[in-house]
């Protein structure tokens, strides 16, 4: 369920736990300090609603004549602001439609006042009240009843203020809040995912050296790692040598193998060839078959053992050089010329696969050419790569000015054991190994007509570029 919701990525679902975290703390942050900031404004209007009915019942009195006397100064100039839903007022308790004192913002027919409320005065004679004036605002009124000098009128005393200054103070409130978290959460997003980056570095670091083995340029997972990863680079590393350890039990057994069952078909072959009986030609017919066949699985068992673990890095330019001078020995009458070859170019694969690759192409070149045989080993462009997902391959080209082939004799001429110059001395295998070979790393061998005149071959293989660390096998 989880990796449906999130990509199979730590660092992707690292950071959305974090992002969706930080949204939720960050909402739930708001809206407790909206709700206390919109509690303590509330509070402070009425503690200013007081403060000003405080003031208005000391700044007017009745004189002898029983007339209210009195000039009282709010200090706030929305008292005088007409329609601003700020205003005060004295009246007598029991003639409330007289106003005896009030505030400028209660001048004639311009008024705010709602309707008086009829609630019950609490125990300190002040009653609260919150009512919607004319301009659909809603007032918050305080009203207070006192006895003023030595007569028994009750006066009263009514201060009102706009709880929209409370709505507008909350919402400037709740717009930088906004703000700041917005910029508070993109900055803890920003800085999440730089710490993650850094925090995988070493994933990284790792898997970047299990390539460098996986491409055989070290052979363990070394350095230094956090103590979460270090476990892994452990298991990684012992897993490697188990690795090792079964690839070298498996190329013993296949070299055992290849002598036991080699040693008894040569006997069975050495005893038929004195006989000219019908019967023991067939038995030599057979046991030359299963001696071919056995060779064959033998190599592509060995090939392909090789091929799924941790790769061998075969620099060509060393391993051509040395069959070069062995050839150049061997066919004193050739001329064996390496047109190209870059030094950087290296076999995917074991030394000697390579060697038996132009070790059998370069020797059958040299016996049907006329005076020289050329190599050449070049990278191979991308768009020609022959196996998917191969984005490296290198092609070699042996070709030599000999006679050459019809394009039907080329297409004989790699199956197994097939000999078409019979004066020749050899088993025909050498073509066959080659293709089998190229195939099982993934590349392509063919006979085209070369530009000497003769028989050219192309394989296609594998390549790694040689490095400083790399190490040759």
């Amino acid at each position: 369920m989880f990796s449906r919701i999130f990509p199979n990525s730590l660092a992707y679902r690292l950071l959305a736990m974090t992002t969706i975290w930080t949204f939720l703390a960050l909402l739930g942050t708001g809206l407790i300090l909206s709700t206390v900031f919109r509690t303590n404004a509330q509070r402070d209007f009425e503690r200013l609603l007081h403060a000003h009915a405080f003031n208005l019942m000391g700044s007017f009195d009745v004189d002898d004549a029983g007339q209210v006397t009195g000039a009282p100064n709010m200090g706030d100039p929305r008292f005088e602001t007409p329609l601003s839903g700020w205003y005060w007022s004295v009246i007598v308790a029991d003639k409330p439609a007289k106003l005896l004192l009030h505030s400028g913002s209660i001048s004639g027919d311009v008024t705010d006042m709602p309707p008086p409320v009829r609630k019950p005065f609490d125990d300190r004679f002040q009653r609260v009240s919150e009512v919607t004036n004319t301009m659909g605002h809603r007032i918050r009124q305080l009203e207070a009843q006192l006895l003023l000098g030595e007569g028994d009128t009750l006066f009263q005393v009514l201060v009102a203020g706009n709880t929209l200054d409370i709505e507008e103070a909350v919402s400037s409130f709740n717009r930088t809040l906004a703000l700041f978290f917005v910029l508070f959460g993109a900055g803890t997003i920003l800085a999440t995912h730089f710490v993650i980056r850094i925090g995988l570095r070493p994933l990284a670091a790792a898997t970047d050296a299990l390539h460098d083995v996986r491409e055989g340029h070290r052979e363990k997972l070394d350095g230094v790692y956090p103590v979460e990863i270090q476990p892994l680079a452990g298991e990684i590393n012992a897993l490697i040598d188990t690795n090792r350890s079964i690839v070298d039990r498996a190329r013993t057994q296949v070299g055992n193998l290849a002598h036991a069952l080699k040693t008894p078909l040569a006997v069975i072959v050495n005893e038929v060839r004195g006989s000219k009986q019908d019967q023991a030609n067939l038995i030599g017919e057979q046991a030359e078959l299963m001696k071919s066949q056995v060779q064959t699985y033998l190599d592509r068992a060995r090939i392909a053992a090789q091929r799924d673990v941790i790769v061998s890095r075969t620099p060509v330019l060393p391993v051509l050089t040395k069959l070069v001078r062995v050839m150049q020995r061997l066919s004193p009458d050739v001329q064996f010329e390496v047109a190209e070859c870059d030094p950087q170019i290296a076999f995917r694969g074991e030394e000697q696969d390579l060697e038996e690759i132009f070790g059998n192409l370069m020797e059958n070149a040299s016996r049907f050419a006329a005076n020289s045989v050329r190599v050449r080993v070049a990278e191979q462009p991308f768009e020609q790569t022959v196996a998917a997902g191969t984005a490296q391959q290198m092609r070699i080209e042996i070709e030599d000015d000999g006679p050459g082939l019809s394009e039907d004799e080329r297409k004989k001429a790699v199956k197994r054991g097939i000999r078409l110059d019979e004066s020749q001395p050899g088993s025909g295998l050498g073509l066959s190994i080659v293709r089998d070979i190229a195939t099982e790393y993934g590349g392509d061998f063919k006979l085209e007509k070369g530009e000497l005149g003769g028989l050219k071959a192309v394989i296609i293989l594998p390549k790694l570029s040689v490095s400083s660390n790399a190490t040759s096998k």
